[in-house]
C-alpha cells in the first residue's frame, strides 16, 4: 500500500504545470508512478505528460463529455482501490472543470480527498496583478451568450471587489469586448490585468485600461486566458479597512 494512502478509497487531486513543465512537484511524479487508478482529462494531454515523466500507466478520462454513469464508474474504481489519482489538463483539478464531479460522487459514497497542490490560474495571476485582492471573487467561467455575461460582469462589478475569471482561447476577445461595453455603461474606471499563456516563454502580460487594450486585442493570438479586474477605488471594503486602521493608529 502507498504511503499516500493507509485506507481504500483515497483520491488525490494532483496539481501539474499552467504550461512549464518545470513547475511540476516531485509529489506528483511519485503519485503518478505510485496510484493504482489514474483519471486524466484530455488524453493526449494525459498521455504526453506522462510519456515526459517516463511513467507507462492506463488511465481513464474525466472530462465534459463524461455522463453521470461514468462519473459513477470512476468512483467506483476510485473505492475499490487505495490510491487513485486525478488530474487536470493544467493547474489544478477540480476547479472549473468535471472532476469536481468526480470529488463530489467519491465523498458521497464515504471515500477521502486529499490535495498534492501546486499551480493554479487565477492564484497566480491575482499574486502578480499588483492589484489589492482582499477580499476577491473568483467566477470561473462566464455565460457563453454576450446578454448573459454583461448581466453578470454588471453584478461582479456592483461588488467593488476585485475579481478574476477564465475564458476559452475561442472567446476571450468577444468577452473583453462586452467588458468595455459594461465598463462604459457604468462608468467605472478600473485597472484590468489580462494574461495569456502563463509560465509559458509566449506568456503575455497586459495591465492598464480596458479601453487601451481593446484597440490591441485584435492583434494578440489564441491563448489560455486570465483576466483580472481591480478592485473600485472608493469601494465601501476599502473605506472600512481604511477607518479601522486609523482607528488602530
Amino acid at each position: 500500500m502507498s504511503a499516500e494512502s493507509k485506507s481504500k478509497g483515497v483520491l488525490i487531486l494532483v496539481s501539474v504545470s499552467l504550461g512549464n513543465p518545470g513547475d511540476i512537484t516531485q509529489r506528483a511524479k511519485e503519485l503518478f508512478k505510485d496510484c493504482n487508478v489514474l483519471i486524466g482529462e484530455e488524453s493526449r494531454t494525459t498521455s504526453t505528460l506522462l510519456k515526459s515523466l517516463s511513467v507507462s500507466k492506463e488511465f481513464f478520462l474525466c472530462n465534459e463529455h463524461s455522463k453521470p454513469e461514468d462519473i459513477r464508474e470512476l468512483g467506483e474504481k476510485v473505492l475499490a482501490n487505495d490510491l487513485s489519482v486525478l488530474i487536470s489538463d493544467a493547474g489544478t483539478p477540480g476547479i472549473e472543470d468535471p472532476g469536481k464531479e468526480l470529488v463530489q460522487e467519491v465523498l458521497k459514497r464515504g471515500g477521502v480527498v486529499k490535495s498534492a497542490p501546486g499551480p493554479i490560474a487565477f492564484g497566480a495571476a491575482l499574486s502578480i496583478s499588483g492589484f489589492q485582492i482582499s477580499p476577491f471573487t473568483f467566477c470561473g467561467f462566464l455565460s457563453r451568450e454576450s446578454s448573459d455575461r454583461k448581466r453578470e460582469l454588471t453584478q461582479y462589478l456592483k461588488s467593488g471587489n476585485t475579481f478574476v475569471f477564465y475564458e476559452t482561447p475561442y472567446r476571450y476577445k468577444a468577452v473583453l469586448h462586452d467588458l468595455d461595453f459594461i465598463f462604459k455603461k457604468t462608468k467605472e474606471e478600473r485597472q484590468i490585468f489580462f494574461c495569456l499563456d502563463l509560465t509559458l516563454e509566449t506568456e503575455f502580460q497586459f495591465r492598464g485600461k480596458i479601453g487601451e487594450l481593446i484597440r490591441i486585442v485584435d492583434t494578440l493570438p489564441k491563448g489560455n486566458p486570465v483576466i483580472t479586474v481591480s478592485q473600485r477605488k472608493n469601494s465601501s471594503f476599502s473605506k472600512t479597512v481604511k477607518k479601522s486602521f486609523l482607528k488602530k493608529k
